[in-house]
C-alpha cells in the first residue's frame, strides 16, 4: 500500500511536462504586454488632444522598458514592443482618416511602420546590455538614433517624435539650438531610463514582470548625472528665453482661409462647373480686401495658404525653341501674368507670397508639375519662384508607383496630382530683409529649415521663415494644433522667427525662442484682423489652451516679424547627436561580429 501510494503520488507527475528553466511565468509575460501597451497610452496621452506630455513624457518609456530585462522568449518580447508601439501610433495618427475614405489603409499602414520602432529600439537596447553599459547611456543614444532614421527613411516621417512631448515647456527645448530636436529626446529618454532603473531596485517589481537580475549598481552617481543635465537644460533654457529683444522686421498679413480641400481641388481642375473656382476666388477676395483695408499699417506682404490661388502659375523655359513651345502653354503664360499685374499692381497694391500650383514647361519639353511659393512684388511682377522639397507620400506622389501599381489606390485623389521635387533653397528678397519659405509639412522636417539660416550658392543667410500650409484635409482634427505644436522646433533650431499661413489649421507668429505671439483681436472687422503688437513689451505668449480658438476660421494675421539673428550650433554642427549615436552603434555592432567571428570560444564566454 504504501508502494502503490508512493506510485500514485509520483505517477502524475511523470506525465505534466515541466517548463523550460528559462521559460518566464505566463502572468509575467502578460504583464509585461500590458506594461508595453501602458507605456503607448501614455506616450498618446502626451500629445494633441490631450496635451500631457509636459508631465507623462517624463514616463512614458518605464513600462515599455521592462522588456529590456525580460526573460520572456524573444519572439514574444518584440510582439510586446510592437503592441506599445501600435497603441501609440494608431490612436496618435488617427487624424489622417480624415483626408479621405482611402486614407484609412494609409493610416494603417503608417501606424504599422512606425511601430516597428519600437521592437526595433527593445533589440537594440538589449544587445547593448551586453556590453554591461547602464540604460541612462544606452536608452538616449538607440532612442535618439531611430528617431533620426525614422526622420529621413522614405523621405521621412518626423512627427511624434519624444521631443515633442515638451513643445510647451520652452525653457527644457532651448537646447535645440545646440543639437537639435534629437537632444531634447535623448535628455527626455535619459530621464525614462532611470526611473526604470530606480524602479527595478525593487525585488517585488523583477519578480512581477519576471526581470533578469543584473550587477546591483549605485544609482547616486547617475542621479547626480541626470540632475545635472536636467539644471543645465534649465539653465540655458532661461538664459535664452531672457534674450527677447528682438529687431523689428516687415509687417506680414497672413491669409488664413476655412475652406474644404475638396472644394479647392475641384476648382483647380481644368473641367469644373466654375461654382467651386466662384467660391475660392470669393473666399480669398474678401481676405486681400480686408488686408488692404483694415490692416492697422499698410502691410509689406501678404502671405496665402499653400496651393490656394486659384490659378496655376505657368512658365516655359527659356531654353525651349519657340516653335516647340505649344500655344495652350503661350497663352497660359501670357494670361496668369496679366492677372497677377492686375491682383498686386492695380487691386491690392503691395506684394504677394501665393501658395500656387506650377507647371513648368523645360528646355526638353518636358512638362514638370511642382507646389510652389511665387513671390509677386508691388508692379504684379514675379521676384522669385519657390519649389516644395519635401513631398508626402501617397498625398504628393506614390512612392514606388512603377514597381507596385497597385499602391495608387491609396492615394487621395483620382487624378495624377504628383508633383516634383523642388531643386533649390531659395532666398526671397523683402526690402532689405530675406526670407525662405517652408512649404507644408517641410516645416516639421528637422533637416530643411536650418539650410535657410546659413548662406551659400542660392543666397544670404535668411532673416525669418515662412510656412504656408493647407491643414484643410484635416477638418478641425488634433492634426491643426500638433502641426503647430512641432513647427516651434524649426524656429529655436535655427533661431529665426516663422510665420505660419494656413487654411483651416492656425496661422501662428513663432519668435526665436519657440514662443507663438498672442494676437488681439482688431475693431471687430468681418473678416475678422488679428494683430500681434509691434512693441515687444506687449506681446504675450498665446496659452496651447487656447490654440483651437484660431482654427476653422477665416481672418486675417498681422504682425511686423521680430528678427532674431542670434548664433545656433545645430545650424553649423548639424545632426552630430545622431550620427554619433550611429557611429557608436555600428562600432558596437562591427566590434560583437569580430569577437563572434575570430574569438576562442571559452573568450567568448569568459566576456
Amino acid at each position: 500500500m504504501a508502494t502503490g501510494t508512493v506510485c500514485m503520488e509520483t505517477a502524475p507527475s511523470a506525465t505534466i511536462p515541466e517548463p523550460a528553466p528559462d521559460a518566464p511565468p505566463r502572468r509575467a509575460a502578460w504583464l509585461c504586454m500590458a506594461a508595453s501597451a501602458c507605456s503607448g497610452i501614455l506616450l498618446w496621452g502626451c500629445f494633441q488632444p490631450l496635451s500631457l506630455g509636459a508631465y507623462l513624457g517624463w514616463i512614458a518609456l518605464v513600462p515599455l522598458l521592462v522588456l529590456v530585462r525580460s526573460q520572456a522568449r524573444p519572439r514574444w518580447i518584440y510582439g510586446c514592443a510592437f503592441v506599445g508601439g501600435l497603441s501609440f501610433f494608431g490612436p496618435a495618427l488617427q487624424w489622417m482618416r480624415y483626408a479621405d475614405n482611402l486614407m484609412v489603409a494609409a493610416w494603417a499602414m503608417l501606424a504599422f511602420y512606425c511601430s516597428l520602432y519600437f521592437p526595433a529600439a527593445i533589440f537594440m537596447i538589449r544587445r547593448l546590455e551586453r556590453w554591461r553599459l547602464p540604460l541612462v547611456v544606452t536608452v538616449p543614444l538607440v532612442w535618439a538614433a531611430l528617431e533620426y532614421l525614422r526622420c529621413f527613411l522614405m523621405t521621412g516621417f518626423s512627427w511624434y517624435l519624444l521631443a515633442h512631448t515638451q513643445h510647451d515647456v520652452l525653457s527644457m527645448i532651448q537646447i535645440t539650438d545646440l543639437g537639435g530636436v534629437f537632444l531634447v529626446s535623448a535628455l527626455v529618454a535619459l530621464v525614462n531610463a532611470f526611473l526604470f532603473e530606480w524602479v527595478c531596485q525593487y525585488p517585488q517589481v523583477r519578480r512581477c514582470f519576471n526581470l533578469a537580475e543584473t550587477e546591483s549598481r549605485n544609482l547616486l552617481p547617475q542621479g547626480v548625472v541626470v540632475a545635472a543635465f536636467l539644471i543645465g537644460t534649465c539653465g540655458y533654457g532661461v538664459y535664452r528665453l531672457g534674450q527677447n529683444e528682438f529687431q523689428t522686421g516687415p509687417t506680414v498679413c497672413l491669409l488664413q482661409s476655412n475652406l474644404d480641400v475638396r472644394i479647392r481641388n475641384d476648382a483647380a481642375r481644368p473641367q469644373n462647373d466654375g461654382n467651386s473656382a466662384k467660391v475660392v476666388v470669393e473666399h480669398f477676395g474678401a481676405l486681400c480686401r480686408g488686408a488692404a483695408l483694415h490692416s492697422s499699417t499698410k502691410p509689406d506682404l501678404l502671405i496665402w495658404p499653400e496651393t490656394s490661388f486659384p490659378r496655376a502659375w505657368i512658365e516655359v523655359s527659356p531654353q525651349l525653341p519657340i516653335e516647340k513651345v505649344p500655344m495652350e502653354w503661350r497663352d497660359g503664360e501670357a494670361s496668369i501674368r496679366d492677372d497677377l499685374r492686375l491682383l498686386a499692381g492695380t487691386y491690392t497694391r503691395m506684394p504677394h507670397l501665393l501658395g500656387i500650383n506650377t507647371h513648368y514647361l523645360d528646355e526638353n519639353g518636358d512638362h514638370r508639375h511642382y507646389n510652389s511659393a511665387l513671390l509677386v512684388n508691388r508692379a504684379g511682377n514675379v521676384d522669385g519662384r519657390f519649389d516644395k522639397m519635401h513631398r508626402i507620400p501617397f498625398g504628393e506622389y506614390v512612392p514606388l508607383k512603377d514597381w507596385l501599381p497597385f499602391l495608387k489606390a491609396l492615394a487621395p485623389f483620382d487624378i495624377d496630382h504628383g508633383i516634383r521635387e523642388g531643386e533649390k533653397f531659395t532666398r526671397f528678397p523683402l526690402d532689405k530683409f530675406h526670407f525662405g519659405v517652408l512649404i507644408c509639412y517641410e516645416d516639421t522636417d528637422p533637416f530643411l529649415a536650418r539650410h535657410y539660416a546659413t548662406p551659400n550658392d542660392d543666397g544670404p543667410a535668411v532673416d525669418f521663415l515662412v510656412n504656408m500650409s493647407n491643414d484643410g484635409w484635416f477638418d478641425g482634427s488634433s492634426e491643426h494644433e500638433e502641426h503647430l505644436a512641432v513647427s516651434r522646433f524649426r524656429a529655436i533650431e535655427c533661431r529665426r522667427s516663422m510665420v505660419r499661413a494656413a487654411n483651416m489649421g492656425i496661422s501662428a507668429v513663432i519668435d526665436g525662442n519657440g514662443r507663438v505671439l498672442k494676437p488681439m483681436p482688431y475693431l471687430g472687422t468681418d473678416p475678422p484682423v488679428w494683430i500681434v503688437p509691434d512693441d515687444p513689451a506687449m506681446r504675450a505668449e498665446l496659452p496651447m489652451s487656447e490654440w483651437h480658438q484660431f482654427k476653422q476660421v477665416a481672418g486675417i494675421l498681422q504682425a511686423a516679424v521680430p528678427i532674431d539673428q542670434r548664433f545656433s550650433f545645430y545650424v553649423l554642427a548639424g545632426d552630430w547627436l545622431p550620427i554619433g549615436c550611429w557611429l557608436f552603434l555600428f562600432g558596437a555592432g562591427g566590434v560583437a561580429l569580430v569577437r563572434r567571428r575570430w574569438l576562442p570560444s571559452h573568450l567568448k564566454e569568459g566576456n
